[in-house]
């Protein structure tokens, strides 16, 4: 009874084994789901994407939108109507994505900056899976990217994700070093629908690489109204010629001053040391602890306002960009002014409304600091002809009373 017991255990794992393997080969594709950027992109396909990356304006939010025009005429590529709306700054223009990779090539001269943010943001996960090597989502690890400090990019599981374009299950595919980075994907989407992407940077808190969630997508034959209507302003006048090349090392100003508030430490560097109206003058700015001028204030907004002798606002840089506030994220900014107020001395003041921490907005590092920037005018053209022809009459008089002279003797 014990040996007749033994075999027909053993013939019912032998057909378990059988029957098995027979339904998991069946079962995996179910579950098993490959995935690259670009994926079903079609004629018509539309999106429209709000978007930051660290690179570009310290990660202040703008908007980038791509409609898929036509094919390429070697018919390996995607023509693409791109726009990209940047606070004041509208850009609008073509662009050919590749259908291996739907990195962009030959962009407009005057979208390829947008197109590079593109490239390293939405197109980003190309760097992983491609049309010649898609990935599975049942993966343990994609790949191994140097642009994420060497870290594995991993598929971490499903979840709901909602953005304004609605809400979608998606496959979280990411990875860590110091924090969480993550990209979701919609397998039946060609671009992934959110990121959140932090810096390769050791401090505290890190900021964010890139963000971005899709807005809108569609399918349409014509042109998508919202591109329709991206109409780009004419190009600001070009700077004068003759205005001095900022200099930070050999010609520029330093020193830094206490906030009203005595809350923050706000110390600047600008160049050229006397700039002249019209041209451009480069300010560099760091937010620092005014306990310790070592360490700065990370995610600070502010504003850098033009304010005539009696302090009433003239203007303000935020606004000027279309935006609310400037962002410096890691306690530095650069920025590129030019120079509208008459000599003999600019009066910038930094304003600064608080800082991000997490969910809450600080606003116990409020302040203000006055900066006076000394400087010059260019020469008008009259005036310069009037100093040419002036030394020209003195110098024929100085020549005709000379041979007069010589006459004479």
């Amino acid at each position: 009874m014990t040996i007749v017991a033994s075999w027909f255990f053993l013939v019912a794992i032998g057909y378990t084994a059988i029957i098995l393997a027979g339904i998991i080969p069946g079962i995996l594709p179910i579950f098993a789901e490959s995935w690259y950027p670009g994926q079903g992109l079609k004629q018509g396909d539309y999106f429209r994407y709000n978007v930051c990356w660290t690179d570009h304006n310290n990660c202040a939010p703008f908007e980038i939108d791509f409609w898929v025009k036509s094919k390429t005429l070697d018919g390996n590529g995607w023509n693409l109507e791109f726009a990209a709306i940047d606070g004041s700054i509208i850009q609008k223009g073509s662009v050919a994505i590749g259908m291996v990779t739907p990195d962009p090539m030959y962009p407009d001269p005057n979208i390829s900056d947008y197109a590079n943010i593109y490239k390293n943001t939405i197109a980003w996960l190309d760097s992983c899976a491609t049309s010649e090597s898609p990935k599975d989502f049942g993966l343990p690890a994609w790949c191994r990217n140097g642009g994420v400090g060497g870290q594995p990019v991993t598929p971490e599981g499903q979840a709901d994700v909602t953005v304004p374009a609605g809400t979608f299950n998606a496959w979280m595919v990411g990875w860590h070093k110091g924090v969480d980075s993550n990209i979701w994907v919609v397998p039946s989407l060609p671009f992934p629908v959110k990121a959140q992407v932090f810096a390769d940077v050791i401090q505290s808190p890190i900021p964010a690489q890139y963000t971005f969630e899709l807005l809108e997508t569609g399918n349409s034959l014509t042109e998508p109204a919202f591109i329709k209507i991206v109409i780009p302003p004419p190009p600001p006048p070009p700077p004068p010629t003759n205005c001095a090349t900022p200099n930070m090392q050999m010609d520029s100003i330093h020193d830094s001053h206490n906030t009203d508030t005595g809350n923050m430490i706000i110390e600047y560097r600008y160049s050229p040391s006397i700039p002249k109206q019209g041209c451009p003058v480069e300010l560099r700015l760091s937010f620092e602890k005014n306990f310790d001028p070592n360490q700065k204030y990370s995610n600070v907004y502010y504003d850098i306002l033009t304010v005539d002798d009696a302090g009433n606002k003239l203007s303000s840089e935020a606004q000027s960009l279309g935006r609310q506030y400037l962002f410096a994220p890691v306690g530095d900014d650069d920025r590129t002014l030019t120079i509208k107020q008459p000599p003999p001395v600019t009066h910038y003041v930094i304003s600064i409304s608080g800082r991000e921490t997490g969910n809450y907005f600080d606003t116990s590092t409020s302040g203000l600091v006055k900066i006076d920037v000394q400087t010059t005018s260019i020469p008008e053209f009259g005036t310069v002809v009037t100093l040419v022809l002036a030394a020209a009459l003195i110098s024929i008089i100085m020549i005709s009373a000379r041979t007069s002279h010589r006459l004479k003797i």
